[in-house]
């Protein structure tokens, strides 16, 4: 990790309708950088009363962003699956750090608020995750956390001809571990 010094304090807090502009921008800038990392493509994304709509918090869905200095440098989302007898797990999705903030902390500090959030919901024992099997960084961030593969799923996506695995990855939630904590 590079050193703090010379980026100002990152803070990350629940997105809100308020913030669907900047969002959108991020977004849309993860989905041409990193086009298999993703299960969307650009031309579908929503539009921006769609996205407000998406970003209100509910007891099932919460978006995070990473700020510095009042912008948007990183994204993630927490989903709760819908069916009423598999409310007890949730699914981590869509991070993304701008290029110039990565190797920061910004992920972890992502992943840190999004499993804490997780961890105070009712009823939520689980987080499971798809992570591209080439997306090597991401997955040591994954694991530091507790994540660990149990299945990958082959040619997941295409893109221009190729395809790409995806690694199924999930975490126990613990009780005794405070997911605010630094790791």
């Amino acid at each position: 990790m590079k050193s703090l010094q010379n980026i100002s304090p990152v803070s990350v807090r629940v997105l809100t309708p308020a913030d669907a502009e900047a969002y959108r921008s991020v977004r849309l800038r993860a989905l041409h950088e990193q086009p298999p990392a993703f299960g969307s493509l650009p031309e579908d994304e929503p539009n921006l009363s769609e996205i407000a709509a998406r970003l209100a918090e509910s007891d099932d869905r919460c978006f995070f962003g990473a700020f510095q200095d009042e912008q948007l440098i990183g994204i993630i989302r927490l989903s709760r699956y819908t069916a009423p007898n598999e409310k007890h797990r949730a699914y981590l999705a869509g991070l993304y750090v701008l290029p110039p903030f990565r190797c920061y902390g910004c992920g972890r500090a992502l992943v840190r608020k999004a499993l804490s959030w997780a961890a105070n919901a009712p009823e939520i024992r689980r987080v499971n995750l798809t992570v591209v099997t080439q997306q090597e960084a991401a997955i040591r961030l994954y694991q530091s956390f507790g994540f660990r593969i149990y299945g990958t799923e082959q040619e997941t996506f295409s893109r221009n001809g190729r395809f790409y695995d995806e690694h199924l990855m999930t975490l126990e939630l613990n009780p005794e571990v405070d997911y605010n904590a630094e790791t």
